[in-house]
């Protein structure tokens, strides 16, 4: 079946047919929702599964694919060759690294001075191809078999690939699944990490934001699980699973509720946005914003983490990282640095 989704996709972007393509977290299925023409569709239809592509900023920029084709394939998993610890040393580029560390240091100084508990900082870095967009996915399908992989293609608006390890919502037949994921560090094998003061509040914080969102949108019998240490890649975070009951006619309110979330914006929301608008200095464009597949009667959305924009002969990968008053600015230029290897190592 790898054969067979290799050529319908290289069908699809030869005719330049718009397509998102969706594997979710431990499933050999991958799912293709497609278009037979080439429009931009700007709001969602009625009575029909689409998918979804929206911005870090809410604009009349989103995409919706409308599944004109909805496809599902099963494909093996492929042994990739064993790499070894990459060296991240050659990933550092002095110019963005005093930029960003010198962004950091005025937030942390934000932060102590004001009531802003939280801000998420952004930045990307471009890469040359070593190979082709579809070579490219499949490489994130194998190495990534517990992040939710995605492709998405638009003619009018351009190409993105991810892996992203964070649920934004997920509603089932009146049952809503999310999760508070910050925190990070990198993952050593038979190791338990301990986790600083720094993570565990950054973590606190985006727990507390989203039950209070869902308790203000009409969400109830609200659970949380205990906060766990997950894997994502090469990275490791701390995580809380939480659920609630809803109506279906909301979930689209539970979006706006929650997005963006503390994990990429910050605390309280429209005072870290305002901080992150007038010194990121770069357009976050898709990153940090969502996508996902709407059915009749389930929605399944993601946070557009760990992922890149796709060009001709390069690609510009996304990091950031959440800062609070006890960030060290150079240990957060570490932290993107690391992020960076999630992409970078299937290129």
């Amino acid at each position: 079946m790898r054969e067979n989704l290799l050529l319908y996709l290289a069908d699809l972007l030869e005719k330049k047919l718009p397509f998102l393509l969706l594997r979710t977290a431990n499933d050999r299925r991958v799912r293709v929702l497609s278009q037979r023409d080439q429009k931009w569709f700007k709001t969602a239809p009625d009575n029909m599964t689409y998918g979804v592509f929206s911005k870090f900023q809410n604009t009349e920029d989103q995409v919706f694919i409308y599944a004109e084709e909805d496809q599902y394939f099963t494909i093996e998993k492929r042994q990739l060759k064993a790499v070894g610890q990459m060296n991240t040393t050659y990933l550092v580029d002095e110019v963005e690294q005093n930029r960003y560390v010198k962004l950091v240091e005025k937030a942390v100084s934000v932060l102590k001075e004001t009531s802003m508990k939280k801000v998420v900082l952004s930045r990307k870095q471009r890469f040359t191809k070593k190979a082709s967009d579809l070579e490219i996915l499949f490489n994130l399908l194998d190495k990534y078999t517990e992040a939710n992989c995605y492709f998405f293609y638009h003619p009018k608006v351009g190409k993105w690939m991810g892996a992203t390890p964070e649920i934004l919502v997920c509603v089932n037949d009146g049952k809503l699944q999310t999760m508070s994921l910050a925190g990070t560090a990198i993952y050593i094998e038979n190791e338990v990490h301990d986790w600083g003061k720094k993570e565990i509040e950054e973590q606190e914080l985006v727990t507390d934001f989203i039950i209070n969102n869902l308790n203000k949108n009409g969400a109830f019998d609200i659970q949380k699980s205990e906060v766990k240490t997950v894997q994502a890649g090469s990275l490791i975070h701390l995580s809380t699973d939480i659920t609630a009951s809803v109506s279906m006619d909301d979930k689209s309110n539970f979006i706006d509720a929650l997005h963006p979330t503390p994990a990429v914006c910050g605390m309280p929301r429209n005072q870290a946005l305002e901080f992150i608008l007038r010194n990121e200095n770069y357009d976050r464009s898709f990153y940090t914003g969502y996508l996902g597949v709407v059915d009749q009667n389930t929605a399944n959305y993601f946070v557009n983490l760990r992922c890149m924009q796709l060009y001709d002969q390069e690609v510009d990968i996304y990091v950031g990282g959440g800062i609070t008053a006890l960030s060290d600015p150079k240990s957060e230029y570490e932290e993107t640095v690391n992020k960076l290897l999630t992409m970078k190592k299937v290129l």
